[in-house]
């Protein structure tokens, strides 16, 4: 089997799982030095809760981009697989545009939200009295390291706006066959393995 060479591309197109995997495993270790320190020294690490929680949003948030873009998350296809032919083709068509759909509005919201993390009453400008005015920045910050909130905040629209890209792509190769399918797909359409 030829060995696929690590390139920018290759990079750039798994960097979700690049950095669920990274924060996933920065989450393992320090948990364990905090059990070391906390057990067995008798002098918790008082920042790791912090850095743990914020590490493990991300790996949530990029995991379920990755799992997006694999195909894994679960779904419940009951209905779908007891109808057949042109009825099925237009279930899926209508999941496809609801999913998309959901995934602009959490895109949406979670911005919104990382916005409130940053700018007074989440206000980006403003137009007042005729005037462009920039909103206040205010931020809010973590209780042990101080360090703005919106860091842990901003894995949530990245992670559904990255799983709505993928939709959007998905939806394109899949239900308008405007995008050719890749080659792992048509390799097991045709009964291959990846």
């Amino acid at each position: 089997m030829k060995k696929k060479k690590f390139t920018a591309k290759t990079f750039f197109s798994n960097l979700d799982a690049i950095i669920c995997g990274t924060t996933l495993t920065l989450c393992v270790i320090l948990v364990n030095v905090n059990v070391v320190f906390r057990y067995f020294l008798n002098n918790p690490i008082k920042w790791t809760d912090e850095v743990v929680t914020s590490l493990f949003v991300w790996t949530v948030f990029m995991g379920s981009a990755y799992a997006h873009r694999r195909h894994a998350h679960l779904g419940v296809d009951i209905v779908v697989n007891l109808v057949k032919g042109r009825s099925r083709q237009v279930i899926e068509f209508i999941v496809a545009l609801l999913e998309i759909a959901i995934l602009l509005l959490l895109t949406y919201i979670s911005t919104q939200y990382v916005l409130n993390l940053i700018f007074k009453r989440g206000i980006l400008f403003q137009i007042k009295d005729g005037v462009f005015a920039w909103g206040k920045v205010k931020l809010t910050y973590t209780d042990t390291l101080r360090i703005p909130k919106w860091y842990t905040g901003i894995a949530v629209p990245l992670g559904f706006g990255i799983s709505f890209i993928y939709s959007v792509i998905d939806f394109l190769r899949c239900q308008l066959h405007l995008l050719k399918p890749k080659a792992e797909e048509t390799a097991l359409e045709e009964g291959g393995a990846y």
